[in-house]
């Protein structure tokens, strides 16, 4: 029990996450960590109503979620952390969230960018934020569905 999964995509909850990731790992908890999707009461509503029943929707500030995980407040469900961007996860990385290993499946930079992998379009802030995030001994594996095979993104950066 505890988090099953640690997720970068800027959908944040959308399709691929709710027929292929829920239907895999069978959480119970879906916690989106983004401060602009917790600020917006039209986004949480939006993404409350995409959510199975069954499964418990939370949609927080990124501090709000390093709290809840470093209080021990997913440790009894299985749940799913989803975060907007690789600097949200650096930012929770940085306040003390633990993460050994982390999803990217969904990054669509826009202006000047570089194409990692299929779906994996990222702007150089990306790019660097990834990084650190590697330096961290984060593993970070790119798979945009569970039926994928999971690429090492140090093969490509």
């Amino acid at each position: 029990m505890g988090i099953v999964l640690f997720r970068v995509d800027d959908r944040l909850i959308h399709g691929q996450v709710v027929e292929g990731w829920f239907h895999h790992l069978h959480p119970d908890r879906v916690v989106v960590a983004d401060d602009e999707a917790a600020a917006s009461p039209f986004q949480r509503s939006l993404m409350a109503l995409v959510v199975p029943y069954g499964i418990q929707a939370e949609i927080m500030t990124v501090q709000e979620a390093v709290d809840s995980c470093r209080e021990g407040a997913y440790s009894e469900c299985r749940a799913m952390i989803i975060f907007r961007l690789p600097r949200n996860v650096l930012a929770a990385i940085n306040s003390g969230l633990a993460i050994d290993r982390l999803n990217l499946g969904g990054l669509h930079g826009v202006g000047k960018t570089r194409s990692l992998y299929k779906g994996i379009i990222a702007t150089e802030e990306d790019i660097l934020d990834l990084q650190a995030i590697l330096k961290h001994g984060v593993t970070v594996e790119i798979r945009s569905v569970p039926s994928e095979p999971a690429l090492d993104l140090k093969s490509l950066i």
